[in-house]
């Protein structure tokens, strides 16, 4: 039933940001602009960064979803400390950062414009695809609904099961392998802007749609397995998750500069059709973009390799803290077998002594005429043969 609501309401929402975006009837007498016919609104000027600030146009299906989300992430976690548990409050200012990233690339001024020009577009993109997954990932909200969720005790699975249930499925399995979700999230820049997919989704507002919700699926579960810190289906080692960073670099860059060399506008005919007087050249705007591509992708890498070494210092004290933990419930066993060894070998070695003879573990030198060394000599040397006695010698 929880999942036939959540499908109803996205439908709703669905119907009504397709409302919203289409363009009211004009009064009578008044001819809508180009700007209108093809966004469904009126842009007031070229973006400044007044404009691009404060020019709001809600987004009724991701911004409404951005909000949604912190609410019930601030409840879980007021419900945890009023159980008297305790939350990290960094991993809920992540959280709180990533659903304010969400908003401002959807629903300020740059969402507005975003649709008008590549170069704005390209920022939404990078907003949406490396940076708000990111804040995302490190709130740790699996982890937070795991705690939160009650335990089903009446026999029936409730939503804390169903979670658990899917993190252990097939599906999540197959999605988080490195494999998998390398050329996804690889793939993906190139799958949508060097083919027709950029043009047929820029035409219309659901396109616009469905490819900011994909680079934000696409991007939380590419992080989730480097820096995730929530319960993952697989368990990689962290020299695997640095190895996924940095083959990811190289195709970021080659991704910008294919972009900033390009001679030909992507989406060539809806850009025309838009008739942008502080925009008439297409291909440099698109230009521009790909520098944006290029030089976004620094400092969330940046990010995620601090934090990923973090993590890796972390888990390394954890399982030193683990292993001294293990010595102190099993009383240190190895320690005492060495300790052990090491009285008996004493032992032998007093006993042999005190027996006047020598200890087991050595074998009697002799000297070179056969004889054993003796003791009272201070070189070990054996005494000389017996000779006959001169005084006896006739």
């Amino acid at each position: 039933m929880a999942t036939v609501e959540v499908l109803v309401m996205a439908a709703v929402l669905g119907v009504a940001a397709a409302l919203a975006r289409s363009a009211p009837p004009p009064p009578s007498g008044a001819v809508p602009s180009a700007l209108e016919d093809v966004l469904g609104y009126d842009l007031a000027g070229p973006p400044t960064p007044a404009r691009l600030l404060l020019d709001w146009r809600w987004d009724w299906l991701l911004g409404t979803g951005a909000v949604v989300l912190a609410v019930v992430y601030l409840l879980a976690v007021r419900r945890l400390r009023r159980r008297g548990d305790a939350w990290p409050v960094g991993r809920s200012a992540s959280w709180l950062l990533g659903c304010l990233a969400v908003v401002l690339a959807t629903s300020s001024g740059l969402g507005r414009y975003a649709q008008s020009q590549f170069s704005l577009h390209m920022i939404e993109h990078m907003t949406l695809g490396m940076v708000a997954p990111i804040l995302f990932v490190l709130g740790a909200p699996t982890t937070l609904a795991l705690r939160a969720l009650p335990v089903s005790r009446a026999g029936v699975p409730g939503a804390r099961e169903a979670l658990v249930a899917v993190l252990n499925g097939r599906i999540a399995r197959m999605m988080t392998h490195p494999l998998v979700v390398l050329p996804l999230f690889i793939g993906s820049f190139y799958a949508v802007y060097f083919t027709g997919l950029f043009d047929a989704m820029m035409d219309n507002h659901f396109g616009h749609l469905v490819m900011n919700v994909h680079f934000l699926v696409v991007g939380y579960l590419y992080y989730w397995v480097i820096i995730g810190i929530d319960p993952a289906p697989r368990r990689l080692t962290p020299v695997v998750k640095l190895a996924l960073l940095i083959a990811a670099i190289p195709f970021h860059a080659f991704f910008g500069l294919a972009l900033m060399n390009s001679h030909s506008a992507l989406a060539t005919g809806y850009y025309q059709s838009l008739d942008l007087p502080w925009a008439p050249n297409l291909v440099a705007d698109q230009q521009l973009g790909g520098g944006v591509a290029w030089g976004a992708t620094e400092l969330p890498m940046l990010i995620v390799l601090i934090a990923l070494v973090a993590q890796w210092a972390r888990a390394d004290d954890r399982e030193a803290r683990r292993d001294d933990r293990r010595r102190d419930a099993d009383g240190d066993v190895e320690l005492h077998s060495y300790n052990a060894m090491l009285a008996g070998l004493a032992r032998r070695s007093s006993a042999a002594a005190a027996g006047g003879g020598v200890a087991v573990a050595e074998r009697p030198r002799t000297s070179p005429t056969g004889h054993a060394p003796d003791p009272r000599s201070p070189d070990g040397a054996s005494p000389a043969p017996p000779g006959p006695d001169p005084s006896q010698q006739s």
